[in-house]
């Protein structure tokens, strides 16, 4: 004999309220998240920024060794190749280095910085490529730098109260007091203040900076007093201060997409983390090599 339940029949679900209750719950976990994810990726993206900064330094103590010099920002009369082109052997690509023309003309290298270059390039950055078309060249179709070389100090030394030696130029103040600068090489016996104390490459990637050019190009030069330097920079301004928009030469103007400042190298090969609140007292003092400053980034 078949028996019947006398119980009624309930189906199993969600009530609306429960499911929106269990919606929120899952909206506020993901606000949660979408941070930490976000934190976690610009954390590894800086830590390759780090590395590249490192690389370059290393390329540029191994040149060192080879030439007792460090290259200088560009020479008007070798195709005005900058301090990155001179490293390639030192990064890996001898086969690029080969391909330079040391002619007159700077365009005449646009064809090899069509190449990509990673370790050239932040990952937080937000261009890769040129944002000047050259009359007479291809320069929009170039790749660019995130780094360059530290071309030294603009403003007053507040140890001996005097001014950083500079050259003027049309497009802005060219410092002689850093690693590099233009038709003369320095060493390591020229760093006086000592190579953990000194500022050798530093990080411009943010992509409100207007004057980035081909990855070749060591500088521009018309005549004594107009001189622009393309792959090294000077220290004059604070870090990030073209971030906002604000306008800025040729020769100035560090910064980076990662919060609150930017990597540089120190020329020990150590790659430190300069905020964008540093005291310019300090930012100047690490950029030149022989200033005497008293300061540290520790």
């Amino acid at each position: 004999m078949r028996r019947y339940s006398t119980f009624p029949f309930k189906k199993s679900g969600f009530t609306l309220v429960e499911l929106l209750v269990v919606i929120a719950i899952i909206g506020v976990l993901i606000a949660l998240l979408l941070p930490a994810v976000q934190q976690a990726r610009e954390a590894a993206r800086r830590m390759q920024c780090t590395n590249n900064l490192k690389q370059l330094t290393l390329a540029l103590h191994n040149y060192h060794d080879v030439n007792q010099n460090f290259p200088m920002a560009a020479a008007s009369d070798s195709g005005r190749i900058g301090v990155l082109c001179r490293l390639l052997p030192f990064i890996e690509q001898q086969n690029l280095y080969d391909q330079i023309e040391y002619g007159t003309s700077y365009q005449a290298n646009f064809d090899l910085a069509k190449n990509r270059i990673d370790g050239f390039l932040c990952p937080s950055g937000t261009f890769e490529q040129s944002k000047f078309p050259a009359a007479g060249g291809d320069e929009e179709d170039t790749y660019t730098t995130h780094y360059y070389g530290n071309a030294g100090p603009i403003g007053t030394n507040t140890l001996s109260g005097v001014a950083y030696q500079q050259d003027a130029s049309t497009f802005g103040a060219i410092s002689k007091e850093g690693i590099f600068y233009a038709r003369n090489c320095s060493s390591f016996r020229d760093i006086q203040d000592g190579t953990s104390n000194t500022l050798g490459f530093g990080e411009i990637s943010f992509g409100k900076y207007a004057n980035n050019r081909a990855w070749t190009r060591g500088s521009l030069q018309y005549n004594a007093t107009n001189v622009a330097l393309l792959d090294t920079k000077t220290h004059s301004q604070p870090i990030n201060y073209g971030k906002n928009g604000a306008s800025l030469s040729f020769n100035t103007g560090y910064g980076s997409e990662h919060p609150g400042g930017a990597n540089f190298s120190m020329m020990d090969g150590s790659v430190r983390f300069l905020p964008q609140t540093i005291d310019m007292t300090i930012y100047r003092g690490i950029a030149s090599r022989a200033g005497g400053e008293v300061g540290s980034v520790n």
